[in-house]
């Protein structure tokens, strides 16, 4: 590394600046801005998707809010979820136990992606001679797999829904589609009558209408009870397909699970879910189990219908809200099938497919792989969801602050909900980690919590781009400020956090990382001692995940990190690399804390309750705004471009490349600030203990630096550059307080264009 010699110019403080070509006449680029911060998916219009679009007779919007009902532009409409169609378990379990069993499995046959009963909304709608429903899958390749039955009106008793559907429920009428066709029978008697429904069929929104005449059924301006639920339908039999031990290329699977009838039902409309249930479907699970699911229903009035009454008052707008939302891709339908693209490891395990029975590569036990652009996620479809909490205090006039939360391998968004750790002696009750960010007067927070399509793929490709869109949803859903986005997770969630705050550090205000790895994949327990042979063993490590290189990029961005000590999972040295990296940087605001005893298993750590520990550092939630000095880590090695993932700007810097492609660092001081470096804080050593939940009293050690505030220093219009293995970097003169002919003193170790936005290159050599 040296500094730029040249005879033409000698700047004021000693450095030596490098010749410049100005472009030729007329060779200057158009006016041009500066990028947004973060990826192009946070920063993108609101995607579509075809399952929330509306023609014909249907006009609501959807109310994007899970097991959520409202009464909107004459229609009722109930908001199904994604992904929550595994129909019935007499036992339902948590993490990490519900990665390994299953309740229902779709046959083989690729036609039903693994999701085809996936009901999205259903809706109904008063029309002069007939009630219209409209029902929505996520996932339809072919509508003559599913079978959906609709029961109207209400019974003493419950009744056996028709078809071999080996379920009850309550009704005077069971209305039952399959494909483009249909039947209306009697509950009481059984019989079919001669009246048919109209069935029609929109493949492309996965949508299908149904209209019930009013021969068959009047509700009139009556109250009606309304259920329905959506099994697979045996085109041969004219009945619903019932699942047998195993699945094979034409039977579902898992009646293992589900009691000695099974039900033929995957997913069921009108249900109440608790939040701390993995995939909000364990009630259902057990429901359905029992053979009776007359506790699921919607009450619909028909008179609010005919009146067009508008009532939103079944829609939370605080508390815990799991919302939809579409996204910018959809590479398949349905959850990821065997023989789609991008194959993981043999014997690697995921949340939602559970043990890979084919792979490719070294056979692996680790947990999840990585899946970048030429892969097909976990769950690739174009609705995902995430979990947000809002707290009902008044939102700030800038907006509130917001904590994004990836968690860790086989998490659902909703398993830090309420989460009082196994064997808890105290309740985490309101003290888990949604309530204790989020209800804070001083600092009021909405804390979201990602699916990543799956949580699996360690938030590369559109896992990672799936937290971007979740965050840029949940910002226009919620009012959020996003000077304060607090990135923060848990193991291999922890890895995520800290690969997507280094890549896009100007998104995040700070950064909390809970227990976190160092490089992805992993495999439990050796991380520190198979992870660091040279030779991939029981994992098939990805080039260029190494996170400590990257650390640099948080020069503006404060971290808190947690480890144990011991750590059954994630020994001590890994988040230890990062702790020494932070030591020997002065430009770092750290703290890191070593959680001592029962309170350092990884587990126990991070869902223990003793978030105040956390809340006491987040403040504000604030970070450095306006920065005059940037330092950036370019690793080519992380880009997903198809996926809108690529970290090449931060702050006022863009356009950033590397040589060779390979790490390269930029570090740019801008003189027109005014401002310059404090001398580098001391880091300050202590204890504390916190009370929890688990474990009632938890020690831990503590290394601290609070970074002093900048000093003053003389104005120049002048930028200090130093660049290794940087061939290209870009720099807004007007965010960084300087104008295009601003003096520059560049030390790189090879050559070097740097752009400034709307102004001629200068070229460095």
């Amino acid at each position: 590394m040296r500094p730029i010699k040249s005879t033409l110019a000698v700047l004021a403080a000693g450095g030596l600046l490098a010749w410049w070509a100005y472009p030729a006449a007329g060779s200057q680029t158009a006016a041009a801005t500066p990028p947004a911060p973060g990826p192009d998916v946070l920063n993108a219009p609101p995607p579509t998707a075809a399952q929330l679009e509306n023609t014909g007779i249907w006009q609501a919007q959807p109310t994007m809010v899970c097991h959520s009902s409202a009464y909107r532009d004459g229609e009722f409409l109930n908001q199904g979820c994604v992904y929550d169609d595994q129909g019935a378990q007499l036992v339902t379990t948590n993490w990490p136990e519900h990665s390994l069993t299953f309740a229902y499995t779709y046959p083989t046959n690729p036609a039903y992606r693994g999701n085809a009963a996936d009901l999205v909304e259903v809706r109904v709608k008063p029309l002069a001679d007939a009630t219209a429903f409209r029902i929505t899958f996520n996932t339809m390749t072919d509508p003559d797999l599913v079978g959906t039955t609709i029961a109207l009106g209400n019974s003493l008793l419950p009744k056996q829904a028709p078809h071999g559907a080996n379920t009850a429920m309550p009704a005077e009428k069971f209305v039952t589609v399959h494909g483009r066709t249909g039947d209306i029978v009697d509950a009481a008697t059984g019989k079919t009558s001669p009246i048919a429904p109209t069935v029609s069929i929109d493949v492309a929104r996965r949508q299908v209408e149904v209209r019930v005449p009013h021969t068959a059924y009047d509700p009139g301006t009556r109250t009606v009870r309304v259920a329905a639920a959506a099994g697979l339908w045996d085109r041969a039999g004219n009945k619903f397909l019932l699942p047998q031990a195993v699945a094979d290329a034409n039977h579902p699977g898992g009646a293992l699970t589900a009691g000695l009838r099974p039900s033929a039902y995957f997913d069921v409309a009108f249900r109440q879910e608790p939040f701390d249930s993995p995939w909000r479907n364990d009630n259902q699970k057990t429901t359905l189990a029992s053979g009776n699911i007359s506790k699921f229903y919607a009450a619909v009035d028909f008179a609010k219908l005919a009146q067009h009454t508008t009532d939103n008052s079944a829609v939370p707008t605080s508390g815990y809200i799991e919302r939809l939302y579409a996204t910018n891709s959809e590479v398949a339908q349905g959850r990821r099938l065997p023989g789609d693209a991008g194959k993981p490891p043999l014997g690697s395990f995921t949340q939602q497919n559970g043990a890979t029975l084919d792979g490719e590569g070294t056979p692996s036990v680790q947990f999840g792989w990585i899946c970048r652009d030429d892969c097909v996620s976990d769950l690739p479809g174009r609705l995902q969801r995430y979990v947000a909490y809002v707290p009902d205090l008044p939102r700030p006039a800038d907006g509130y602050a917001s904590m994004v939360w990836t968690p860790g391998y086989a998490q659902s968004a909703n398993d830090q909900v309420g989460d009082p750790g196994t064997g808890a002696l105290l309740p985490a009750g309101d003290r888990d980690l949604f309530h204790q960010v989020a209800n804070r007067p001083s600092a009021p927070t909405v804390v979201i919590s990602v699916d990543g399509r799956g949580n699996d793929n360690w938030y590369y490709g559109r896992s990672g781009a799936s937290v971007f869109e979740a965050l840029a949803d949940a910002r226009r859903a919620f009012g959020l400020d996003p000077t304060r986005t607090v990135m923060s997770g848990f193991s291999s969630g922890a890895y995520g956090a800290n690969k997507l705050a280094l890549q896009f550090p100007d998104v995040f205000s700070k950064a909390f990382i809970c227990d976190g790895l160092n490089m992805a994949p992993s495999f439990p327990g050796i991380n520190g001692i198979a992870d660091t042979l040279p030779v991939d063993t029981a994992t098939q490590h990805e080039p260029g995940s190494v996170l400590t290189p990257l650390l640099p990029s948080r020069r503006n961005q404060p971290v808190m990190e947690w480890a144990g000590l011991p750590d059954n999972y994630i020994p001590y040295n890994i988040p230890r690399e990062r702790a020494n990296a932070y030591i020997a940087g002065a430009q770092y605001d750290f703290t890191f804390d070593s959680w001592l005893g029962a309170s350092s298993d990884h587990v126990v750590m991070c869902a223990n309750a003793t978030w105040k520990v956390l809340t006491d550092w987040l403040g504000d939630m604030r970070g450095t705004q306006d920065p005059f000095h940037v330092t950036y880590v370019r690793n080519p090695a992380m880009d997903d471009p198809e996926s809108g993932l690529v970290g090449d700007h931060a702050y006022w810097l863009s356009a950033i490349q590397s040589r060779s492609g390979d790490l390269g660092t930029i570090d740019v001081r801008s003189h027109g600030f005014g401002l310059a470096d404090a001398p580098a804080a001391p880091v300050v050593t202590g204890a504390g203990v916190a009370t929890g939940s688990t474990v009632p009293v938890n020690a831990y050690t503590s290394e601290r630096r609070v970074k002093p505030a900048p000093v003053s220093a003389p104005i120049a219009n002048r930028l200090d550059i130093t660049a290794t293995n940087i061939s290209t970097v870009t720099i807004d003169p007007q965010q960084a307080k300087v104008t295009c002919d601003a003096d520059l003193n560049v030390t790189t170790n090879g050559p070097l264009t740097v752009r400034m936005l709307n102004c001629p290159d200068r070229t460095f050599n």
